[in-house]
């Protein structure tokens, strides 16, 4: 088994989460309430977390919290969901890292 998940790739997911909310605002998409007449409910990295990644967890590894996962499962994490979103939206997000961000954002980034 791997070793937990990195502080910099929890980071990382919460700053993917956080672009792929707006992205998917941007491009027009909606979670919608889960009824007939759907809402047009705004993405969220906390609905997102909610929606498809805590789902995403429990069905592949039958965890609940981003905190258990290890450094392997985050990755493939990651790419299975993006290439989801990928195909079902075209929506797609570059998974961040220090080589992605710009001065700013790194600095950002690091405080978090």
């Amino acid at each position: 088994m791997s070793n937990q998940r990195t502080i910099q790739q929890n980071k990382s997911l919460h700053l993917w989460l956080t672009r792929l909310a707006d992205a998917l605002n941007d491009s027009g998409q909606c979670l919608g309430d889960g009824r007939l007449v759907r809402l047009p409910i705004r993405f969220t990295p906390e609905n997102l977390k909610e929606t498809v990644v805590r789902p995403y967890m429990e069905s592949a590894w039958g965890i609940n919290s981003t905190t258990k996962l290890d450094t392997e499962q985050i990755k493939e994490l990651y790419k299975d969901l993006d290439l989801i979103c990928s195909e079902r939206t075209g929506v797609h997000i570059e998974w961040p890292s220090e080589q992605s961000l710009s001065e700013s954002q790194r600095e950002e980034y690091a405080k978090k």
